[in-house]
């Protein structure tokens, strides 16, 4: 399902899904029987209803909404409760709120070293470098592995893109800038070109869940990305506090032993160091990233990489509740608002304050949803085609809430209209 993402209004995500969802617009400015049909749904909006959801959501009681914690329990309630006060039917057939998402929580205990030119480099964990394994098993180990430059990490047929040209990296430790790849528009340098990975929209090439993935694909024995804050959006402490507690996967039947043993990322200046090191200068090679020629480069270094996990199963939850068309042909067909509930939950190494509250991310896109959805039931007559209200859990972890709707939709995919909100 394509996205549209808004910021700002309300106003503009609501008018579009009543297009979508009554093929017509329900109102057109100077047309007073339109605005009329809608104002009691415009009225609904209150900033004092959002903040109070705000509030609630990103107390400190709330605990940071993390899977698997007392805060997920708090969090599917608090949706459960809302959505059946706003008058939603339940969203699940089977007659709840809710789907079971089956998680299985990993915590690992990494080391790390690589030998470079040599030498000895050893990584401390977190400040360094983190690293965890996907796989449902109590240990990995990477030994003495080659390390190679993979650029961005990227094959995009539709871009004429491959980062890898060909060259083997099976059994490898690959290394891997962040994001897209930031190609500078011909006739204009000072701007990204909009014709290659959308400009400065990121598409999905640029997600760190895409570089393992491609990882995986090419048989890697591990797969290191390297933080930089500007491209990633975020500073290295995010990084830093996300991958060095539990993190997250969706429950298989074979383990988990398809994907790369190694998922890491190492701070700038360690990569640096490890370029330096191998007679490299980081600066250059990341400029011949961002060209289509760029060939894979080795590091005259070895990777090293022992894990050791912690495993327990999670029953997560997406929370989802149902507004019925009012048209008897078209109400089988439905327009989706998701927001994800999670956040990155709390971390009791730290000192005093411990909880990641997660306010804008992403309280506020949840109390938007459930503002969105009370506007609907104000209407005195339901859109044509139903609406699902969705909010999704383990976004923070790799998008796996919606991942695992996608796989497992409860309702038809082909009658889910392409124009779905994701509210962020």
């Amino acid at each position: 399902m394509k996205k549209l993402i808004f910021a700002g209004s309300l106003l503009s995500p609501l008018l579009l899904s009543f297009c979508t969802a009554n093929e017509a617009p329900p109102f057109t400015p100077g047309l007073d029987g339109g605005q009329r049909q809608i104002k009691p749904a415009l009225d609904s909006f209150t900033s004092g209803a959002l903040l109070e959801h705000i509030r609630v959501l990103a107390s400190d009681e709330f605990e940071g909404r993390a899977p698997g914690s007392k805060g997920e329990e708090l969090t599917v309630n608090y949706l459960t409760d809302q959505f059946r006060k706003i008058g939603l039917k339940p969203g699940n057939p089977d007659g709840t709120y809710v789907q079971k998402v089956p998680l299985v929580g990993f915590t690992g205990q990494p080391s790390a070293r690589f030998i470079v030119a040599g030498k000895g480099l050893e990584l401390k964990f977190p400040d360094d470098y983190v690293a965890s394994s996907p796989r449902f098993v109590p240990e990995v180990s990477v030994k003495n592995s080659d390390v190679v430059f993979v650029g961005y990490g990227v094959v995009a047929p539709e871009y004429d893109w491959d980062d890898y040209k060909g060259v083997d990296v099976k059994g490898k430790t690959i290394v891997m800038l962040v994001n897209d790849p930031p190609v500078a528009d011909p006739q204009d340098p000072s701007r990204l070109d909009e014709k290659m990975f959308r400009g400065k929209a990121m598409t999905y090439y640029g997600r760190w869940t895409y570089k393992y993935e491609i990882a995986s694909k090419k048989g890697a024995a591990a797969a290191v990305i390297i933080h930089e804050t500007v491209p990633a959006g975020y500073p290295y402490e995010v990084v830093k506090s996300s991958w060095s507690g539990e993190n997250f996967d969706i429950q298989k039947a074979d383990k988990n032993m398809g994907l790369v043993a190694v998922q890491s990322w190492i701070n700038l200046d360690t990569a640096k160091k490890l370029f330096g090191t191998s007679g490299l200068d980081f600066d250059e090679l990341k400029k011949t990233a961002i060209r289509k020629d760029f060939k894979p480069v080795p590091l005259r270094a070895k990777a090293s990489f022992r894990i050791k996990n912690t495993l327990r199963e999670v029953d997560s939850r997406n929370v989802l509740g149902k507004l019925d068309g009012s048209d008897p042909k078209l109400k089988d067909e439905f327009v989706i608002y998701t927001a994800h509930w999670d956040h990155l939950g709390k971390d009791e190494k730290l000192q005093g304050d411990q909880v990641f509250n997660g306010a804008i991310d992403n309280a506020s896109g949840v109390a938007s949803l459930l503002e969105i959805a009370k506007a609907y039931t104000q209407l005195k007559t339901p859109p044509k085609r139903s609406i699902l209200f969705l909010s999704v859990t383990a976004e923070e972890k790799g998008l796996l809430g919606a991942k695992y709707y996608a796989e497992n939709p409860l309702y038809p995919l082909v009658k889910m209209w392409r124009r779905s909100i994701w509210i962020r």
